[in-house]
């Protein structure tokens, strides 16, 4: 298939998929309604259910689903690994703990329109800990950040379980709710604060795509052929964990999404370009809105979490990735 014909293909999924998102829930819409809806004719029943709930929990499932692939191919991009993923490094796991914190010990109001803040700002103590952890020597080692990321994750993982013995039984629910990646309950507050970030950092990134694609080679290449290795290495990480933040503070914690989107999309463009970062960024929000889907209707009462059912695809994709890959150089 031309790569084309794989554009026009995720154009169609994404149309197929944010009109489905809008149309199925507890309260399942005909196409006609919704079409009446959108030309402001609907009931207001159906005004409240379309524009008030489901399409900003759909937008959030295409920009959180963005980000975290960005995320996941400039990790993989600067470590030169391809088992690097947000979720790995312990964005999400930073992010569980504050929340986790903020619920336990400074309120139980888990309607807070402070949550995503106190997420973002877990995921960038989680990301300092892992860059400290990762350098020797004032050196940085792309595949010992990507070891201190397990370690951390798992740290702050282990502290997370311990601290739900402090939370209510209010609080306990939404964050493992949270945990397992619900985008149940999302607002235009959450797309408002999620769109700038995308808005900002994607166009920038693509407008230094040739530095990333040349940082993709090898370090040794990159300093050759006159790319400020450091300092590029050092954008692109902040804008990954920023990316990472954003997203999983808005959406819970979701994993796999920044390991697989940039898998596929390398596959189909062969190249580690922008082509391959827009075509990953597409992949990622395609995976977390047919999951959001796909968790609306798998289960006969109730939802199940969107992040349930990437980990599903995800936990084999990234066991099969593991075994293929004979071992993981460690600088």
């Amino acid at each position: 298939m031309k790569k084309g014909a794989f554009w026009l293909l995720l154009g169609i999924l994404l149309v197929t998929g944010l009109i489905l998102s809008l149309i199925i829930g507890t309260i399942p819409l005909s196409f006609k309604e919704l079409l009446a809806v959108l030309a402001n004719q609907g009931t207001p029943a159906h005004q409240l259910v379309v524009l008030d709930f489901r399409l900003p929990r759909t937008l959030v499932s295409i920009l959180a689903g963005a980000g975290l692939a960005a995320s996941g191919y400039l990790f993989q991009g600067v470590t030169h690994n391809d088992l690097a993923d947000p979720g790995i490094l312990g964005i999400n796991a930073g992010a569980g703990l504050t929340v986790l914190l903020y619920l336990g010990f400074f309120t139980s109001q888990t309607s807070s329109h402070l949550l995503p803040l106190i997420a973002c700002l877990g995921s960038f103590l989680a990301a300092f800990l892992v860059y400290f952890c990762g350098k020797q020597k004032e050196k940085f080692y792309p595949n010992r950040l990507l070891l201190a990321g397990i370690a951390v994750n798992a740290g702050i993982s282990a502290l997370t379980l311990i601290g739900t013995v402090r939370i209510s039984q209010d609080s306990y629910r939404f964050v493992t709710s949270w945990l397992a990646g619900t985008i149940w309950g999302t607002t235009w507050n959450h797309v408002l604060m999620i769109f700038p970030a995308l808005l900002i950092l994607l166009p920038f990134i693509l407008f230094q795509g040739k530095s990333l694609e040349v940082i993709s080679l090898g370090d040794e290449e990159a300093i050759a052929l006159g790319v400020p290795l450091k300092k590029k290495q050092l954008f692109y990480l902040i804008s990954a964990v920023i990316l990472a933040a954003v997203s999983v503070s808005v959406a819970g914690s979701i994993s796999f999404i920044g390991l697989i989107a940039p898998h596929l999309a390398k596959n189909i463009v062969n190249r580690k370009n922008n082509h391959a970062l827009l075509m990953s960024v597409f992949i990622g929000s395609l995976l977390l809105l047919y999951s959001d889907i796909l968790g609306r209707v798998i289960l006969t009462n109730g939802e199940m979490a969107a992040g349930i059912i990437v980990s599903i695809i995800g936990a084999p994709y990234f066991i099969f990735r593991l075994l293929k890959k004979n071992q993981v150089s460690i600088n």
